[in-house]
């Protein structure tokens, strides 16, 4: 199971990605600040494969 629905401090819901440690984004946008119901039902559907599109905005590092 690689992506988890998870209680931020503020109350509200994500999807996290367990690998990264971070939120995960489907086209783009972060799968945060959701229900309850809407994180667990992204998280089961990512991890069953159903939405392929589910990657984590991983850090990268600057070179400047």
């Amino acid at each position: 199971m690689r992506f988890a629905a998870m209680q931020d401090p503020c109350d509200d819901w994500l999807v996290c990605d367990l690998v990264y440690d971070l939120p995960a984004e489907i086209g783009g946008w972060l799968l945060i600040g959701l229900t309850r119901g809407e994180a667990e039902q992204l998280a089961d559907q990512a991890n069953a494969g159903i939405i392929e599109q589910v990657t984590s905005s991983a850090p990268f590092a600057s070179v400047a």
